[in-house]
């Protein structure tokens, strides 16, 4: 997958008018004529980038997922210690869920649609893995399968993030805390 940056203008075009498409009319009401109009590009254009719905569809989700993970990572620089990072990365993926619903409510559609054929969530193989793996190997976090974390803690952060963005339940600080502490110490191997 290229670095976030590498993206050209005009297929992150691309992916940002699928990604108002599909919130507005859901996979299959996004055609390629619509995307060529809410984009403002060529057929052309999409057809460059893309030889199919479905290989766009499946592309948006990388670029997305790279999108989010680029920008967790960037709110991280200077914390070494593990808790502090265990809520930074927690309350960072809440904010960015929240203030960009559209992406939470693509990867909804897409973990659970035919587009998503391996059946198995990014988040069994990306950062946030990774993140719990190392929590984990070094005793950060109780014995278990990071597989176990995973649902844990993006179970929590996604769920959180959509009673904010789909309920009408607003989690202040006080409330999103207090979800972080009792998964901390769930968790934590202390």
């Amino acid at each position: 997958m290229k670095n976030i940056k590498e993206f050209p203008e005009k297929e992150i075009a691309i992916y940002e008018g699928a990604l108002e498409l599909v919130a507005k009319y859901g996979f299959h009401g996004t055609s390629m004529s619509l995307l060529t109009k809410e984009a403002n590009v060529s057929t052309g254009t999409v057809y460059h980038y893309f030889s199919s719905k479905d290989d766009l569809m499946k592309k948006m989700y990388c670029y997305y997922r790279s999108k989010v993970e680029a920008h967790v990572s960037s709110q991280l620089d200077g914390e070494k210690e593990y808790k502090q990072r265990f809520y930074s990365r927690w309350k960072t993926l809440y904010l960015y869920y929240t203030q960009n619903p559209r992406v939470l409510q693509f990867f909804e559609q897409f973990i659970n649609s035919p587009y998503n054929q391996e059946r198995s969530p990014h988040h069994f193989t990306g950062a946030y893995f990774t993140f719990l793996k190392e929590g984990v190997d070094n005793n950060y976090l109780k014995p278990a399968k990071p597989e176990i974390y995973v649902a844990m803690y993006m179970g929590s952060v996604i769920m959180a993030s959509k009673i904010n963005v789909f309920g009408s339940i607003l989690l202040d600080e006080e409330d999103r805390e207090l979800l972080i502490n009792k998964l901390w110490y769930g968790m934590a191997d202390i």
